[in-house]
């Protein structure tokens, strides 16, 4: 009964100083849609196709009132990111550490996995009742990552001529190679979105992330091209204190 006792009391503070200092904390459950695009967009080969995996993620967050339109938030949520794709390349050029290119043409299958802390930063505007246009920034920590491809019925040879030439489909060998190592620890970017209010606790939204740096390492030149995240996430937000 005491700790009972104890808790109301705790509860009861927290929501005089929310009221006292327009602070409100919600919790957030969202699914996330997306992954990372080829940069410039040139470099995305012709008839490539990519298929984002569904995972949940969650989150804590912190909301002050400057006014009657306004609110700024700060969040703290935890993504799981991944997606395949597929192309097929004509001598696409890999490095290996001494710098020596290898080329290869034919199919490729791809899988991309980011496991990551988030922290944004938002500003929501009321445009009329129960909606709201949301925008701001954020920045990730990457805890794990993987990146994974093969080549299918292709040509890899050191010989670009080759592998320009090559006629495709090739032998039937799979090619394994990986980029895990070369993801980097963090990443930026905007965010824009949009929420609805279902009753005075309870809002749904949805947001777009677009990532301003690579996910992977700036020294990383493997690959002819940078990849940027670029994600959608939908969900539902429950406000502590009314």
């Amino acid at each position: 009964m005491k700790r009972i006792f104890i808790l109301i009391f705790i509860l009861s503070t927290l929501n005089c100083y929310s009221q006292e200092r327009k602070f409100n904390f919600y919790p957030n459950l969202a699914v996330d849609l997306g992954g990372a695009i080829p940069f410039p967009l040139s470099d995305i080969p012709e008839g490539a196709g990519g298929t984002p995996k569904p995972y949940p993620s969650m989150g804590l967050g912190a909301e002050y009132n400057l006014n009657d339109k306004w609110q700024i938030a700060l969040e703290l949520n935890y993504h799981l990111i991944a997606f395949s794709a597929d192309a097929d390349v004509v001598s696409q050029a890999f490095y290996y550490d001494d710098g020596t290119p290898m080329y290869y043409s034919g199919k490729t299958e791809t899988d991309v996995e980011l496991r990551m802390v988030e922290f944004p930063f938002l500003a929501f505007y009321k445009l009329k009742e129960g909606r709201r246009f949301l925008f701001g920034m954020y920045y990730s920590r990457i805890l794990e990552g993987r990146f994974e491809t093969k080549g299918i019925n292709g040509i890899y040879s050191p010989d670009k001529n080759i592998t320009d030439n090559a006629v495709l489909p090739g032998p039937e060998v799979t090619i394994p190679y990986d980029f895990n190592e070369n993801i980097d620890s963090f990443d930026y970017g905007i965010l824009i979105g949009y929420s609805y209010d279902i009753n005075h606790r309870f809002y749904l939204w949805s947001r777009l992330n677009i990532g301003f740096k690579s996910i992977f390492e700036k020294e990383f030149e493997n690959i002819d091209y940078e990849m940027y995240q670029v994600r959608i996430n939908l969900g539902v937000s429950y406000k502590l204190f009314e």
